[in-house]
């Protein structure tokens, strides 16, 4: 497949503030922090550093759950199947930590889009 790379994105976890998490920590990749406005693309991988030993996440897209993880301080996920995304959607990592806890994990996703999609074609020249 013609993939273009949209470059990467890293986010640093908070509070949570979608209200599925309170009270415990979420990286959060909203619509305003991904900013790709091509109509189909994809998560192709993510990376996760600095969490805390014994602690999982929950990824959620658009409040629905996608999958799972549990990593030993960092982890990276490279699928087989990437995560079909479009511009209006949220990508959150509910993380089991609570928000008193000093370790904060930083999530760096990388993203693309296949030019072969016809809505896709205007975004990028071959």
């Amino acid at each position: 497949m013609p993939y273009i790379g949209l470059g990467s994105r890293r986010v640093v976890a908070a509070a949570d503030q979608t209200g599925l998490n309170t009270g415990n920590l979420t990286s959060a990749f909203t619509p305003a922090v991904i900013d790709i406005n091509v109509p189909y693309y994809e998560l192709y991988k993510i990376m996760v550093q600095n969490v805390p030993i014994g602690f999982a996440a929950s990824v959620m897209i658009n409040n629905k759950l996608f999958s799972y993880t549990m990593p030993v301080q960092g982890s990276e996920w490279d699928p087989s199947q990437p995560m079909l995304l479009n511009p209006t959607d949220e990508l959150d990592l509910l993380w089991t930590i609570p928000t008193s806890n000093t370790t904060l994990p930083v999530c760096t996703a990388w993203f693309r889009f296949d030019y072969s999609i016809p809505a896709n074609q205007k975004y990028g020249a071959k």
